[in-house]
């Protein structure tokens, strides 16, 4: 989309065009004379990009990225894009978007060793595909232009050329960049005189027909000695399937100041996080398996390169003046934690100034970790309460808890469970009751449908997992904006983060569903915002002027 945006928009001039001025917008033709001919067939966009591209972003489906948001919010993102482009009608624009078929936004090879983003964009093309090339057409004739085989320039205020383009005929294809060079590369690689990004290790066929974006982390940042190695890379797809888009991402970052995280700790289940109290907004599991052979100390060391000392050595020192040892810890904690977001439903989330105040209270954050072995676990939670006992006069005790009032009716609190350290934060009230349910199984998470879906969805083990109930959010929220939300469906969204044993530095994978309409719900939350905004401002205004 907003390739297409910039195909049809830059340098538009209104639909009543006087005759061309020095200050007027143009399309000036700069094909060569004798110059190659337009390639008159392209199977897919990802063939006119070329083979060393470091960044490539594809979209070929129109409404993809948006399937998330309700239409409602469609309309109003689509009123802003057209509110922006004053020298395109708001039929010819509906046109366009109509008969749009995709689109894919790359940076070439050449911008590798360059490390400013201004110089990234100088090597950027945007490739856009439409199932009906009028409403292309009829943009060109619109706008003044010259003859040149298909190619043109677009022309900014000052009549300095700000892009070049070409407009593919029979293949539907129209092309913008930044500079002519790329833009003849693209043409090359159209023509297969160069290899096309199909050639490239970045490029994952099965993913084609989702939006993906793909980006050479190693090669964009110049290849520097304190960059991402070769072989860096990130990967994001949103795949469709039955018509709900799910999420894929990919990540490989490699270097020695990277924690190389997948050799340490091996995936859980999470089964901590189905323990979680019913109501959880958000909810996190983190896996602290250690692999085979592995401890805490071992865990620890693998973030020496990013702290730049070895910080299990700074751990233990930590520990010694509370009077333990790593090897109590480790043998202590067991193999995951839950962390779950609770909000009070009797309290609404209001969004309005006059109760921002008020959006942290009656809210609670419950942290679940694990235990391995019930004597270290005793002696770890020993030790750190006559600690906590010297060093806090607001500290209150009690056998196997601690709590320590905060501002505004909030608590810090800890307290040992069989199996479990609970350690939570929040409305104190609200926190008793929510912490009262954990391991509770008939009010447990694990008892909730929503819940139950979503996890039947996630696959296998991994070393991280998000959940979020959109409808327990929504149902949080006032006004339109709770619609907005609820509309996006039941659903609700689970990521699952799994880690490959790399010990170069992180490889990992990230998949699950729901994530779009994650966007959707942000959008949402945006627009209200900006409304609000508006309306305030308005009325400041009126104020003034009073």
């Amino acid at each position: 989309m907003a390739g297409l945006v910039a195909l049809a928009s830059c340098g538009g001039p209104p639909a009543a065009t006087p005759p061309r001025s020095a200050a007027a917008p143009a399309l000036a033709g700069t094909a060569p004379p004798g110059g190659p001919a337009m390639p008159r067939s392209v199977e897919s966009l990802v063939d006119v990009i070329p083979g060393d591209a470091v960044l490539v972003a594809s979209v070929p489906q129109a409404g993809a990225l948006l399937a998330g948001a309700a239409p409602a919010i469609r309309e109003e993102l689509l009123a802003a894009v057209l509110a922006r482009q004053p020298g395109l009608s708001p039929e010819l624009a509906r046109d366009l978007m109509a008969s749009f078929d995709g689109a894919t936004v790359f940076v070439g090879g050449e911008a590798a060793p360059r490390e400013s983003l201004g110089a990234i964009v100088e090597n950027g093309c945007v490739a856009a595909r439409f199932r009906d090339g009028a409403p292309v057409e009829r943009l060109l004739k619109e706008l003044p232009r010259e003859a040149g085989e298909g190619r043109f320039a677009l022309r900014g205020d000052e009549d300095d050329v700000i892009a070049h383009g070409a407009w593919l005929a029979e293949a539907r294809v129209a092309l913008v960049c930044a500079r002519p060079e790329p833009l003849s590369r693209a043409l090359r690689v159209a023509g297969q005189r160069e290899p096309s990004f199909k050639t490239s290790s970045l490029f994952q066929a099965e993913r084609a027909k989702d939006p993906w974006l793909a980006i050479d982390l190693h090669r964009l940042q110049g290849g520097g000695a304190t960059g991402p190695e070769p072989g860096s890379r990130l990967f994001i797809a949103v795949p469709i399937h039955q018509d709900a888009p799910g999420l894929h991402v990919e990540l490989a970052l490699f270097g020695p100041e990277v924690p190389a995280l997948g050799t340490v700790l091996a995936a859980t289940d999470h089964a901590a996080v189905a323990k979680l109290p019913q109501g959880a907004l958000v909810t996190f599991g983190l896996s602290l398996q250690r692999s085979p052979g592995k401890t805490v100390s071992d865990v620890l060391g693998a973030f020496d390169g990013f702290a730049g000392e070895p910080t299990a050595a700074a751990a233990a020192a930590a520990l010694a003046e509370v009077g333990l040892e790593l090897g109590d810890v480790d043998r202590a904690l067991g193999g995951e934690a839950a962390v779950g977001i609770y909000r009070d439903p009797k309290h609404k989330l209001g969004l309005a100034g006059a109760r921002r105040a008020e959006a942290l209270r009656h809210s609670a954050v419950l942290i679940a970790l694990a235990t391995a072995d019930e004597a270290a676990q005793k002696k770890v939670f020993g030790a750190v309460a006559a600690h906590m006992k010297r060093t806090s006069k607001k500290l209150r005790a009690k056998p196997g808890s601690l709590a320590q009032d905060l501002d505004d009716g909030n608590e810090l609190r800890a307290e040992t469970r069989p199996g479990f350290i609970l350690i939570g934060a929040g409305d104190r009230r609200y926190l008793a009751q929510v912490a009262a349910r954990f391991g509770k199984d008939k009010e447990s998470l694990a008892a909730t449908p929503s819940f139950a879906e979503a996890r039947a969805l996630a696959k296998g083990a991994s070393h991280l997992q998000l959940y979020i109930d959109r409808q327990a959010f929504a149902g949080l929220l006032d006004g339109p904006v709770a619609a907005s939300v609820g509309a996006l469906g039941a659903s609700p969204t689970l990521v699952s983060l799994a880690l490959a044993p790399s010990d170069r530095g992180l490889d990992l994978t990230l998949s699950g569903h729901g994530g779009v309409e994650i966007l959707g719900a942000s959008a949402a939350l945006a627009v209200a915002g900006v409304r609000r905004y508006i309306n305030s401002a308005k009325a400041a205004a009126a104020d003034e002027l009073e």
